[in-house]
Protein backbone atom coordinates (compact mmCIF):
# COMPACT_ATOMS: atom_id res chain seq x y z
CA UNK A 1 0.00 0.00 0.00
CA UNK A 2 1.51 3.32 -1.04
CA UNK A 3 2.00 6.15 1.43
CA UNK A 4 -0.54 8.55 -0.14
CA UNK A 5 -3.20 5.81 -0.26
CA UNK A 6 -2.82 4.67 3.35
CA UNK A 7 -4.90 7.48 4.95
CA UNK A 8 -7.67 6.84 2.44
CA UNK A 9 -7.70 3.10 3.14
CA UNK A 10 -7.78 3.62 6.91
CA UNK A 11 -10.53 6.23 6.60
CA UNK A 12 -12.62 3.95 4.37
CA UNK A 13 -12.25 1.06 6.82
CA UNK A 14 -13.22 3.28 9.75
CA UNK A 15 -16.26 4.66 7.95
CA UNK A 16 -17.43 1.20 6.94
CA UNK A 17 -17.07 -0.17 10.47
CA UNK A 18 -19.17 2.69 11.82
CA UNK A 19 -21.78 2.28 9.06
CA UNK A 20 -22.06 -1.44 9.77
CA UNK A 21 -22.52 -0.87 13.48
CA UNK A 22 -24.94 1.95 12.74
CA UNK A 23 -27.15 -0.39 10.70
CA UNK A 24 -27.57 -2.68 13.71
CA UNK A 25 -28.12 0.22 16.13
CA UNK A 26 -30.68 1.80 13.79
CA UNK A 27 -32.60 -1.46 13.44
CA UNK A 28 -32.60 -1.97 17.22
CA UNK A 29 -33.97 1.54 17.87
CA UNK A 30 -36.59 1.32 15.11
CA UNK A 31 -37.83 -1.95 16.62
CA UNK A 32 -38.75 -0.08 19.80
CA UNK A 33 -41.30 1.95 17.86
CA UNK A 34 -39.35 5.12 17.05
CA UNK A 35 -40.81 6.28 13.69
CA UNK A 36 -38.28 6.26 10.85
CA UNK A 37 -39.05 9.84 9.69
CA UNK A 38 -38.43 11.63 12.99
CA UNK A 39 -35.51 9.24 13.61
CA UNK A 40 -33.83 10.43 10.40
CA UNK A 41 -34.52 14.11 11.14
CA UNK A 42 -33.06 13.89 14.67
CA UNK A 43 -30.12 11.79 13.44
CA UNK A 44 -29.11 14.32 10.80
CA UNK A 45 -29.77 17.37 12.99
CA UNK A 46 -27.43 15.94 15.63
CA UNK A 47 -24.87 15.19 12.95
CA UNK A 48 -25.00 18.77 11.63
CA UNK A 49 -24.59 20.23 15.13
CA UNK A 50 -21.61 17.97 15.81
CA UNK A 51 -19.94 18.84 12.50
CA UNK A 52 -20.53 22.56 13.06
CA UNK A 53 -18.87 22.34 16.49
CA UNK A 54 -15.92 20.46 14.97
CA UNK A 55 -15.57 23.12 12.26
CA UNK A 56 -15.45 25.82 14.92
CA UNK A 57 -12.97 23.92 17.08
CA UNK A 58 -10.65 23.24 14.13
CA UNK A 59 -11.17 26.66 12.49
CA UNK A 60 -12.36 24.93 9.31
CA UNK A 61 -14.23 27.19 6.93
CA UNK A 62 -17.57 26.05 5.55
CA UNK A 63 -17.47 26.13 1.73
CA UNK A 64 -19.48 28.88 0.10
CA UNK A 65 -22.95 27.71 -0.88
CA UNK A 66 -22.83 29.95 -3.96
CA UNK A 67 -19.57 28.41 -5.15
CA UNK A 68 -20.07 24.82 -4.01
CA UNK A 69 -23.83 24.35 -4.30
CA UNK A 70 -23.47 21.46 -6.75
CA UNK A 71 -21.27 19.53 -4.31
CA UNK A 72 -23.56 20.43 -1.43
CA UNK A 73 -26.61 19.31 -3.37
CA UNK A 74 -25.23 15.77 -3.37
CA UNK A 75 -26.02 15.72 0.34
CA UNK A 76 -29.70 15.64 -0.62
CA UNK A 77 -28.96 12.22 -2.10
CA UNK A 78 -26.93 10.94 0.85
CA UNK A 79 -27.51 11.20 3.72
CA UNK A 80 -30.79 12.92 2.73
CA UNK A 81 -32.79 10.67 0.41
CA UNK A 82 -30.67 7.58 1.08
CA UNK A 83 -31.18 7.71 4.87
CA UNK A 84 -34.91 8.36 4.52
CA UNK A 85 -35.27 5.34 2.26
CA UNK A 86 -32.93 3.03 4.17
CA UNK A 87 -34.41 3.86 7.59
CA UNK A 88 -37.94 3.43 6.24
CA UNK A 89 -36.84 0.13 4.73
CA UNK A 90 -35.21 -1.12 7.93
CA UNK A 91 -38.46 -0.37 9.77
CA UNK A 92 -40.19 -2.80 7.36
CA UNK A 93 -37.56 -5.52 6.90
CA UNK A 94 -34.84 -7.33 8.82
CA UNK A 95 -31.36 -6.07 9.60
CA UNK A 96 -30.04 -9.21 7.91
CA UNK A 97 -31.59 -8.13 4.62
CA UNK A 98 -30.46 -4.54 5.08
CA UNK A 99 -26.89 -5.70 5.61
CA UNK A 100 -26.75 -8.00 2.61
CA UNK A 101 -28.53 -5.61 0.23
CA UNK A 102 -25.93 -2.98 1.12
CA UNK A 103 -23.31 -5.43 -0.14
CA UNK A 104 -24.28 -4.45 -3.67
CA UNK A 105 -23.09 -0.87 -3.25
CA UNK A 106 -19.50 -1.48 -4.44
CA UNK A 107 -20.93 -3.09 -7.58
CA UNK A 108 -23.29 -0.16 -8.14
CA UNK A 109 -20.43 2.31 -7.75
CA UNK A 110 -18.42 0.53 -10.46
CA UNK A 111 -21.46 0.24 -12.75
CA UNK A 112 -22.30 3.93 -12.32
CA UNK A 113 -18.70 4.80 -13.11
CA UNK A 114 -19.08 2.83 -16.35
CA UNK A 115 -22.51 4.22 -17.32
CA UNK A 116 -21.98 7.80 -16.13
CA UNK A 117 -18.29 8.32 -16.78
CA UNK A 118 -17.51 5.70 -19.42
CA UNK A 119 -14.94 4.03 -17.16
CA UNK A 120 -14.56 0.39 -18.18
CA UNK A 121 -14.96 -2.32 -15.54
CA UNK A 122 -11.86 -4.56 -15.52
CA UNK A 123 -12.62 -8.15 -16.49
CA UNK A 124 -11.13 -9.43 -13.23
CA UNK A 125 -13.92 -7.69 -11.29
CA UNK A 126 -16.86 -8.94 -13.34
CA UNK A 127 -17.05 -12.43 -11.77
CA UNK A 128 -16.86 -11.37 -8.09
CA UNK A 129 -19.32 -8.51 -8.71
CA UNK A 130 -21.75 -11.00 -10.21
CA UNK A 131 -21.31 -13.27 -7.20
CA UNK A 132 -22.14 -10.37 -4.86
CA UNK A 133 -25.49 -9.95 -6.60
CA UNK A 134 -26.18 -13.72 -6.66
CA UNK A 135 -25.38 -14.10 -2.96
CA UNK A 136 -27.49 -11.10 -2.02
CA UNK A 137 -30.49 -12.47 -3.91
CA UNK A 138 -30.02 -15.83 -2.17
CA UNK A 139 -30.40 -14.19 1.23
CA UNK A 140 -33.32 -11.96 0.20
CA UNK A 141 -35.33 -14.76 -1.43
CA UNK A 142 -34.61 -17.14 1.45
CA UNK A 143 -36.25 -14.97 4.10
CA UNK A 144 -38.49 -12.43 2.35
CA UNK A 145 -41.86 -12.21 4.05
CA UNK A 146 -40.65 -13.89 7.26
CA UNK A 147 -38.90 -12.83 10.44
CA UNK A 148 -39.82 -9.19 9.89
CA UNK A 149 -38.53 -9.12 6.31
CA UNK A 150 -40.60 -7.84 3.40
CA UNK A 151 -40.16 -7.03 -0.27
CA UNK A 152 -41.33 -3.45 0.37
CA UNK A 153 -38.67 -2.93 3.04
CA UNK A 154 -36.01 -4.59 0.89
CA UNK A 155 -36.97 -2.39 -2.07
CA UNK A 156 -36.70 0.81 -0.02
CA UNK A 157 -33.26 -0.21 1.27
CA UNK A 158 -32.14 -1.03 -2.29
CA UNK A 159 -33.29 2.39 -3.57
CA UNK A 160 -31.43 4.02 -0.68
CA UNK A 161 -28.26 2.13 -1.60
CA UNK A 162 -28.63 3.31 -5.20
CA UNK A 163 -28.86 6.93 -4.03
CA UNK A 164 -25.77 6.35 -1.85
CA UNK A 165 -23.80 4.95 -4.79
CA UNK A 166 -24.65 7.98 -6.94
CA UNK A 167 -23.48 10.20 -4.07
CA UNK A 168 -20.11 8.40 -3.84
CA UNK A 169 -19.31 8.77 -7.54
CA UNK A 170 -20.47 12.38 -7.61
CA UNK A 171 -18.57 13.47 -4.49
CA UNK A 172 -15.14 12.20 -5.52
CA UNK A 173 -13.89 15.38 -7.22
CA UNK A 174 -15.24 17.72 -4.55
CA UNK A 175 -13.45 15.78 -1.80
CA UNK A 176 -10.15 16.63 -3.51
CA UNK A 177 -10.79 20.33 -4.03
CA UNK A 178 -12.19 21.49 -0.68
CA UNK A 179 -11.64 20.90 3.06
CA UNK A 180 -13.29 17.56 3.83
CA UNK A 181 -14.80 18.55 7.19
CA UNK A 182 -16.36 21.70 5.72
CA UNK A 183 -17.69 19.76 2.73
CA UNK A 184 -19.25 17.17 5.05
CA UNK A 185 -21.10 19.88 6.95
CA UNK A 186 -22.22 21.63 3.75
CA UNK A 187 -23.65 18.42 2.30
CA UNK A 188 -25.48 17.57 5.50
CA UNK A 189 -26.99 21.06 5.65
CA UNK A 190 -28.46 20.34 2.21
CA UNK A 191 -29.60 16.96 3.53
CA UNK A 192 -31.42 18.59 6.46
CA UNK A 193 -33.07 21.09 4.12
CA UNK A 194 -34.44 18.12 2.16
CA UNK A 195 -35.30 15.72 5.00
CA UNK A 196 -37.14 17.96 7.47
CA UNK A 197 -39.84 19.17 5.00
CA UNK A 198 -40.35 15.60 3.74
CA UNK A 199 -40.74 14.27 7.29
CA UNK A 200 -43.08 17.12 8.26
CA UNK A 201 -45.29 16.67 5.19
CA UNK A 202 -45.42 12.88 5.61
CA UNK A 203 -46.50 13.33 9.21
CA UNK A 204 -49.25 15.77 8.26
CA UNK A 205 -50.52 13.68 5.37
CA UNK A 206 -50.32 10.45 7.33
CA UNK A 207 -51.94 11.83 10.48
CA UNK A 208 -48.79 11.74 12.59
CA UNK A 209 -46.01 9.25 13.18
CA UNK A 210 -47.55 7.06 15.86
CA UNK A 211 -47.12 6.99 19.62
CA UNK A 212 -43.49 5.91 19.59
CA UNK A 213 -41.73 3.90 22.32
CA UNK A 214 -42.90 3.96 25.94
CA UNK A 215 -39.52 5.00 27.35
CA UNK A 216 -37.11 7.84 26.63
CA UNK A 217 -34.10 5.55 26.13
CA UNK A 218 -34.57 4.80 22.42
CA UNK A 219 -34.96 8.50 21.63
CA UNK A 220 -31.71 9.28 23.48
CA UNK A 221 -29.91 6.69 21.36
CA UNK A 222 -30.78 8.50 18.12
CA UNK A 223 -28.34 11.44 18.60
CA UNK A 224 -25.56 8.96 19.40
CA UNK A 225 -26.29 7.18 16.13
CA UNK A 226 -26.33 10.58 14.42
CA UNK A 227 -22.76 11.29 15.53
CA UNK A 228 -21.40 7.80 14.91
CA UNK A 229 -23.29 6.73 11.78
CA UNK A 230 -23.73 10.12 10.07
CA UNK A 231 -21.18 12.73 11.14
CA UNK A 232 -18.08 10.58 11.64
CA UNK A 233 -18.87 8.18 8.80
CA UNK A 234 -19.22 10.85 6.13
CA UNK A 235 -16.24 12.79 7.44
CA UNK A 236 -14.13 9.64 7.19
CA UNK A 237 -15.52 8.52 3.84
CA UNK A 238 -15.01 11.89 2.17
CA UNK A 239 -11.46 11.75 3.54
CA UNK A 240 -11.10 8.39 1.80
CA UNK A 241 -12.38 9.87 -1.47
CA UNK A 242 -9.73 12.58 -1.20
CA UNK A 243 -7.06 9.85 -1.45
CA UNK A 244 -8.72 7.05 -3.44
CA UNK A 245 -10.77 6.70 -6.62
CA UNK A 246 -14.46 6.13 -5.77
CA UNK A 247 -14.42 2.60 -7.16
CA UNK A 248 -11.43 1.73 -4.97
CA UNK A 249 -12.89 3.36 -1.85
CA UNK A 250 -16.16 1.56 -2.58
CA UNK A 251 -14.45 -1.81 -2.25
CA UNK A 252 -14.02 -1.23 1.47
CA UNK A 253 -17.78 -0.88 1.86
CA UNK A 254 -17.62 -4.68 1.89
CA UNK A 255 -17.01 -4.32 5.62
CA UNK A 256 -20.54 -2.94 6.18
CA UNK A 257 -22.47 -6.12 5.41
CA UNK A 258 -19.94 -8.21 7.32
CA UNK A 259 -20.45 -6.18 10.50
CA UNK A 260 -24.18 -5.69 10.07
CA UNK A 261 -24.98 -9.28 9.10
CA UNK A 262 -22.98 -10.68 12.03
CA UNK A 263 -24.61 -8.21 14.40
CA UNK A 264 -28.10 -9.01 13.12
CA UNK A 265 -27.63 -12.70 13.84
CA UNK A 266 -25.57 -12.53 17.03
CA UNK A 267 -26.93 -9.39 18.75
CA UNK A 268 -30.48 -9.10 17.41
CA UNK A 269 -31.03 -12.84 17.27
CA UNK A 270 -32.30 -12.90 13.70
CA UNK A 271 -32.39 -16.45 12.28
CA UNK A 272 -30.39 -17.39 9.21
CA UNK A 273 -31.34 -20.52 7.25
CA UNK A 274 -29.01 -22.65 5.14
CA UNK A 275 -29.73 -20.72 1.93
CA UNK A 276 -29.24 -17.36 3.68
CA UNK A 277 -25.96 -18.48 5.25
CA UNK A 278 -24.74 -19.86 1.92
CA UNK A 279 -25.63 -16.57 0.23
CA UNK A 280 -23.80 -14.62 2.91
CA UNK A 281 -20.71 -16.79 2.47
CA UNK A 282 -20.78 -16.16 -1.29
CA UNK A 283 -21.12 -12.40 -0.74
CA UNK A 284 -18.30 -12.31 1.80
CA UNK A 285 -15.98 -14.37 -0.40
CA UNK A 286 -16.72 -12.22 -3.45
CA UNK A 287 -16.17 -8.99 -1.54
CA UNK A 288 -12.87 -10.26 -0.15
CA UNK A 289 -11.82 -11.13 -3.70
CA UNK A 290 -12.74 -7.63 -4.92
CA UNK A 291 -10.79 -6.03 -2.08
CA UNK A 292 -7.72 -8.17 -2.79
CA UNK A 293 -7.64 -7.51 -6.53
CA UNK A 294 -5.46 -4.77 -7.96
CA UNK A 295 -7.32 -1.44 -7.64
CA UNK A 296 -9.17 -0.39 -10.77
CA UNK A 297 -8.05 2.76 -12.63
CA UNK A 298 -8.96 6.05 -11.02
CA UNK A 299 -12.21 7.63 -12.17
CA UNK A 300 -11.49 11.04 -10.78
CA UNK A 301 -10.01 12.47 -13.97
CA UNK A 302 -13.23 11.77 -15.84
CA UNK A 303 -15.51 13.44 -13.31
CA UNK A 304 -16.76 16.94 -14.10
CA UNK A 305 -15.72 19.41 -11.41
CA UNK A 306 -18.39 20.10 -8.82
CA UNK A 307 -16.94 23.37 -7.62
CA UNK A 308 -16.44 26.74 -9.23
CA UNK A 309 -18.80 29.67 -9.61
CA UNK A 310 -22.46 28.79 -9.87
CA UNK A 311 -23.79 29.28 -13.35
Amino acid sequence: MSGPARPGVLAAIGASLLWGGGTIATEAVLRTGVPSGPFTAIELTTSVVFLWVMCRLTSTAIPSVRTWWRAGLLGSLEPGLAYLLINAGLARTSATHGALISAGEPVLIALLGWLWLGAAIPRRLVAPMGLVLVGTMAVVTAQAGTDGASWVGDGLVALGILAAAIYVVGSARAAVDVAVLGLTLLQQLFAIAFVIPVVAISGLVGGGWGSGPDSLGPWLAVPVIGIGASALTFWLYLTALAHLAPSVAGQFLAIIPLVAFAGAVVILGEPAGVQAIAGAVVVIAALVAIARLEPVPALRAAIEPLGGPAG
